[in-house]
């Protein structure tokens, strides 16, 4: 047949076949583009997303391992219809969502939320997996509508960068970050593989109490300063067999005249140091001295109040259970067995009023859920209400105490001094402590 078409027709035929077969190609091309797919996906979040308002983010802080988001949504109010739930919501270019359901309330057209009342809960940064996300806050209303809204930074703070515990010799990195497009301010979070730990983030800091001329409690031969070193280094060691990168806050080697009890705020003080380790865990290990007239020591795991005490009460539980000993008999500020919160009271509040009054400087703004033990508040940053910010010219200053990043941190008191069976069984028995305490660690890791 087709040789009955005339020759000018078959030219036009093949021209016309030739041209759709690269019209095809391009649209294949196209359509297996990369880049396009990525503009694409982009947009789809885009147009997912309630323009018309934006969520006014006041604070957003990493605590540990966890991730927490606190802000304000004016929102229109619409007769009849409530709001059920607002969720903070990690949306991936697939569509794929994380949500986290937060706490909120509103007054007037005002929504405030906060992702956790705890500070090491919220979001699990360890458990990310690997992927670009857009944060959002989802809200669900009562007549079943959902609707996204972008975050806006309006804190102080800046761009953050995360590096996950070591796993199996490998981390990765979280960078989270507010950016803009298409005149849409959002937050993006980005989880990439890690080629290695930068040389000044580890996974765990240990913080043995006292050292230099501050020899800590004492009995006999003995002081609470060489007994927590020798823990110290033990754990240690412990830690770094199982795969952890660690950071000891002093290893033995620090002039013994020094003066660290006064010092700690210095430039290389030990709250300093702690804080420019970036770990995500801190250790402090001590020995009580005092006998509060009980026959009987015990362990004792001092943790912030606004704080899950989970992994307190697993360091109490594993020492107890490896260690040959028991939980204290203590009740001041105890709240479960083994685990302890000690904040200012209103004495200790008036009495740091008093002495800023007699020195000339400004008090701080200390309340009653305020950590008394400074290793706990001081490496907290604004998560813990740490306060040293220079003020008060007998010490230094805390350069972090301002910081929306802290280090989850505990205060373990191992037994005490006074009692003989506590202070023989650390000494004789000190390897199963740290064991305990390593163990406690390898789980809260995994």
């Amino acid at each position: 047949m087709i040789n009955k078409i005339p020759k000018h027709l078959k030219i036009v035929i093949i021209f016309f076949s030739f041209l759709m077969c690269i019209l095809i190609i391009v649209k294949i091309k196209n359509d297996t583009n990369p880049q396009k797919i990525l503009e694409e996906k982009k947009e789809q979040i885009y147009n997912l997303i309630d323009k018309t308002i934006f969520v006014d983010v006041s604070k957003y802080t990493i605590y540990g391992t966890h991730f927490n988001i606190e802000g304000t949504l004016d929102i229109v109010k619409i007769s009849g219809i409530k709001i059920n739930n607002v969720d903070l919501c990690l949306r991936d270019l697939e569509g794929k969502e994380y949500s986290i359901k937060s706490n909120f309330n509103i007054q007037d057209n005002l929504v405030s939320f906060s992702t956790t009342e705890k500070i090491n809960e919220g979001l699990d940064l360890e458990n990310l997996p690997i992927n670009n996300y857009y944060v959002l806050l989802k809200v669900t209303f009562s007549n079943s509508d959902v609707k996204y809204y972008s975050l806006k930074n309006s804190s102080e703070y800046k761009d953050l960068t995360y590096y996950t515990i070591t796993k199996n010799q490998t981390n990765n990195k979280i960078d989270i970050s507010f950016k803009q497009s298409k005149n849409l301010q959002y937050m993006n979070l980005v989880v990439e593989k890690a080629v290695s730990l930068p040389d000044n983030v580890y996974d765990i800091a240990i913080d043995p109490g006292h050292g230099g001329k501050d020899k800590g409690a004492k009995s006999g031969d003995y002081t609470e300063a060489e007994l927590v070193l020798k823990c110290g280094l033990d754990l240690k060691t412990k830690l770094e067999n199982l795969g952890f990168k660690v950071f000891i806050s002093r290893d033995g080697t620090e002039n013994q005249s020094e003066d660290t009890a006064n010092n700690m705020y210095n430039e290389n003080g030990r709250v300093n140091i702690l804080n420019n380790s970036h770990a995500k865990i801190l250790l402090s290990l001590h020995l009580n001295e005092y006998n509060y007239s009980k026959k009987t020591g015990g362990v004792e795991v001092y943790a912030p109040c606004n704080c899950n005490l989970d992994f307190a009460s697993k360091i109490a539980e594993n020492i107890v259970n490896t260690a040959n000993t028991h939980y204290s008999e203590l009740k001041t500020f105890k709240v479960q067995e083994g685990v302890y919160v000690r904040n200012f009271n209103n004495a200790d509040i008036l009495a740091f009023t008093s002495r800023a009054q007699k020195n000339g400087y400004e008090p701080y703004n200390i309340t009653t859920s305020t950590p008394y033990l400074y290793i706990i508040r001081e490496t907290g940053g604004i998560s813990t209400g740490a306060f040293v910010d220079g003020r008060n010219t007998s010490y230094g200053k805390n350069t972090n105490y301002n910081s929306n990043v802290g280090i989850e941190s505990y205060q373990i008191e191992l037994g005490y001094m006074k009692i003989e069976e506590d202070l023989n069984n650390i000494v004789n028995n000190y390897d199963k402590y740290m064991e305990a305490i390593a163990n406690a660690v390898l789980q809260f890791a995994n």
